[in-house]
């Protein structure tokens, strides 16, 4: 018979768990009893063996190890890893508990993160000339050169560098090297001697080159030299020919870019402003062809590092000169003669000197001819048509040179022109008479010093001056002998100065290979002068000067290989109105595939210095450079916003661009029959550009268009809507082409615009009565004598021999109350131009 007990089974059960429960929950609290430590001045290894004792730690390390530390601690801790980790920080030791017992051992340093480094400097091989902005595609990751054609890269992951660097007109280096900071990396010309030569299996980058950065265009200035032109002006017959660069009105002394206002772009050389002179027919312009190397193009939304400007900028970087042997060029026309030398010292420096001039009357003046009869002044058409003489010449002279982790230039230009016409017509009712002089000024240089420090850094040091003086006298005299209306007698005498000194530092740091910051003080000093005899008015003049201390902060971020990101921010400091001028930027740029690019910028710009608009009664109009102090001149102040798509592939270029711009605090003046009256006004713009690109083994043709609508407002108008502004066109169309069968090089390039408004009307009547149309040509023979190149060329300008009214060049003469007769200093008819290029 079985017989069970489940009751004392039960009893037993239940004592075996509470057990095991209370050694469960004794055990934490055994481990987390309290563990003092107090001691002063006494090694480790005694500390731990006293805690051992003590506590009944099981303990495993090496004790003439830890004798070497000695502590002074008095705590209490909760636990034996929290005492642990206290008494161990700072030293060289870590410890692991194994099958209950603390084993502590000397921890193993931690690998410290290796960075390669790869820097150099881009050079041209033929002259060692240094190329700056150059495109660099290292590892994926894509970056640009400097002004004096260095660069640094960072990495971590990887230490072989693949690298891809490209010019605009030099075959492309593709190359991999190992790490190192003092690369020259020479690339080869497509052209050497104004020859192209071929290099089997390298690819050109040629003629103009569509950043992926909103608002940024390249162009090869040796592009330029086989455009139709006579040579002095080739910068910007290829700068007129991009989009969104007004060529109507034939400008080159100021460039209208994406609807800004006169004198609100900006044109850098070498890092001084050159603000333009006369340059009548734009045949000349103040750039000498030969010093040009690299031109950049910033219609808007650029970046923080620029600054002063709320129009368009042209960055143009001059030659250094070649450093292996002496060179000379020549190049003479039937209008000027220019000249180039340049000087080698030891292969580290070079000194360069470059004249131009006029050699006779540039425009074979005559007396004047006669249009047509006298339309009144609401006449479309032009009355009479005069021919003015024009001189002028400059001088370039650049001394530059550079080290293993420096380089540095002098760079000096002057310039003088003097335009003039008479005008005299002699009737039994009336006679007219019109005689203006006016001479230009202009003074520019700059001091430059750069620097490579901890091999990956760069700072460089600038001081810059520009001066331009205007000095103009203009005579207006309407005698009436058969009717009652007065004489009409005006005379003008006008002096004017305006003057600028630039200090700044640039520095550029490189942070990572995805991250680069470039950031840098600076100062300003604006100084301008004016004195001005108007007859029968008064005489005005005045004196100003002004301090403009600025800061920047440009950052520049890589995401995921595809998108970049570009933050800034500039901050000037007005000391008139003691306010400071806060200017957000940012742009981004995202590559779809290895094609296809879009990119879309944004930011606040201002200006301090004007160039003002005086508009008499009968709608002539002049300009003036003018301080803006905040109360009678306001700070000029603009916002740009860009968004745009580019396509790449086959030498095959394609970009659409859109923009809106603002612009305030636009000063202008009207003249009544006894005072200036000065009005404030704004402009908008709004605008798309297009632009397509093929090249071929010997040809480059290409194709821009932009549409565009600027309109300003002033309360002078006497409504409140906006009426088109003065540099207001709504369509450009622009075809350009070259082409090289054997030794002639054959180019051609065409202009269409729909008109500007008449500013005689405005802004009572919009008239958009002159279309512009401009068909140049031109051919170029090369040949060569050992060592000696010649070019033997011609051109025609204005094939068409359309009147392309430039307004700036009409005068208006009263000829009684309700009439007017305009004379016309005739800005470019059908021109043939003959030059000779020697080059050794």
């Amino acid at each position: 018979m079985n017989m069970s007990f489940p009751g004392i089974t039960k009893t037993r059960y239940i004592y075996r768990i509470i057990i095991l429960l209370t050694l469960f929950w004794s055990a934490p609290a055994a481990y987390a009893q309290e563990i003092k430590v107090q001691c002063t001045d006494e090694p480790l290894n005694h500390i731990l063996i006293t805690l051992r004792d003590n506590y009944n730690i099981m303990l495993s390390f090496d004790d003439r190890q830890l004798s070497r530390y000695r502590l002074s601690v008095d705590r209490s801790f909760s636990s034996v890893p929290q005492a642990f980790d206290y008494l161990f920080r700072g030293l060289p030791l870590t410890y692991e508990l194994s099958d209950g017992v603390y084993i502590i051992y000397a921890a193993k340093p931690k690998e410290k993160t290796k960075n390669y480094i790869i820097a150099g400097r881009i050079l041209d091989k033929t002259n060692l000339e240094t190329l700056p902005f150059s495109g660099i595609l290292i590892n994926n990751t894509g970056l640009i050169s400097d002004a004096k054609g260095f660069f640094s890269y960072t990495t971590t992951n990887d230490s072989i560098f693949k690298i891809k660097i490209s010019y605009l007109g030099y075959y492309i280096l593709d190359t991999i090297l190992p790490p190192g900071t003092n690369y020259s990396f020479k690339l080869i010309p497509s052209v050497i001697a104004l020859e192209e030569i071929l290099v089997q299996g390298l690819a050109v980058n040629r003629s103009i080159q569509i950043s992926s950065s909103p608002g940024i265009t390249k162009l090869n200035h040796k592009v330029a030299y086989y455009l139709p032109g006579n040579g002095d002006n080739s910068v910007f017959n290829l700068l007129r020919l991009q989009p969104g660069i007004m060529a109507a009105g034939d400008q080159s002394s100021d460039l209208m870019i994406w609807g800004s206002y006169e004198g609100q772009s900006q044109i850098i050389f070498d890092g001084y402003t050159l603000y333009g002179m006369k340059n009548f027919n734009d045949n000349i312009s103040a750039i000498n062809p030969f010093m040009a190397k690299d031109i950049k193009v910033m219609k808007g939304g650029y970046s923080a590092e620029y600054g002063e400007r709320v129009g368009g900028i042209v960055d143009i970087t001059g030659i250094d000169g070649n450093r292996l042997s002496p060179s000379v060029q020549l190049c003479i026309n039937k209008m000027t003669l220019n000249g180039l030398l340049s000087l080698p010292f030891r292969k580290k420096s070079s000194l360069i000197l470059a004249y131009r001039q006029t050699y006779y009357d540039l425009y074979d003046p005559i007396e004047f001819t006669r249009s047509g009869s006298g339309r009144g002044r609401q006449s479309t058409g032009v009355d009479f048509d005069i021919t003015p003489e024009y001189r002028f010449r400059d001088i370039n002279l650049k001394y530059s040179g550079s080290s293993k982790k420096s380089n540095y230039y002098i760079s000096l230009f002057g310039g003088k022109d003097h335009f003039t016409y008479f005008f005299n017509d002699v009737r039994r009712e009336r006679s007219i008479t019109l005689d203006h002089n006016e001479g230009n000024f202009q003074l520019g240089g700059a001091a430059f010093y750069g620097f490579t420090w901890k091999q990956k850094n760069t700072s460089n040091v600038t001081f810059s001056y520009s001066k331009l003086q205007t000095d103009r006298e203009h005579l207006e005299e309407t005698v009436t002998t058969m009717a009652p209306w007065n004489d009409h007698n005006l005379y003008e005498k006008y002096d004017a100065v305006i003057s600028e000194v630039n200090g700044r530092a640039d520095n550029y740091l490189n942070l990572s290979e995805k991250h680069m910051v470039s950031a840098g003080p600076g100062m300003i000093y604006y100084y301008t002068t004016v004195h001005e005899n108007t007859y029968p008015d008064t005489v005005f003049g005045h004196d100003k000067q002004m301090i403009v201390p600025y800061f920047y902060a440009q950052d520049k971020i890589t995401l995921f290989e595809k998108l970049t990101l570009k933050p800034g921010i500039r901050a000037d400091y007005h000391k008139r109105s003691q306010n400071v001028f806060i200017q957000p930027r940012f742009s981004v740029v995202y590559r779809i595939g290895n094609y296809f690019s879009m990119n879309s910028a944004a930011g606040l710009y201002n200006q301090f210095t004007a160039k003002n608009m005086i508009m008499d009664q009968s709608g002539n109009y002049k300009y003036i450079w003018e301080l803006c102090d905040d109360k009678n001149i306001p700070v000029l102040k603009s916002g740009h916003f860009t968004l745009g798509l580019s396509f790449n592939k086959n030498n095959f270029t394609a970009s659409a661009e859109g923009y809106m711009k603002s612009a305030g605090g636009i000063t202008r003046y009207l003249q009544s029959s006894d005072r200036l009256i000065r009005y404030e006004g704004k402009g908008k713009t709004r605008g798309l550009d297009f632009f397509a690109k093929k090249e071929f083994k010997n040809q480059t043709l290409w194709i821009s268009y932009t549409l565009s609508k600027t309109e300003e407002y002033f309360t002078y108008f006497g409504t409140e809507a906006y009426r088109p502004a003065l540099q207001d066109q709504r369509h450009e169309v622009k075809f350009a082409g070259l082409a090289k069968i054997k030794s002639f090089h054959f180019s051609a390039n065409y202009v269409y615009g729909s008109g500007l408004p008449d500013p005689n009307k405005l802004p009572d009547t919009v008239d958009y009565a002159h279309p512009y149309s401009r068909l140049d040509a031109s051919v170029i023979y090369k040949f060569s004598i050992k060592k000696l190149h010649l070019d033997a060329g011609i051109s025609v300008l204005n094939v068409l021999n359309k009147q392309n009214i430039k307004y700036s060049n009409l005068t208006y003469i009263p000829t009684d109350e309700n009439t007017s007769v305009s004379v016309y200093a005739e800005a470019l008819p059908i021109t043939f131009t003959l030059f000779l290029h020697v080059y050794f």
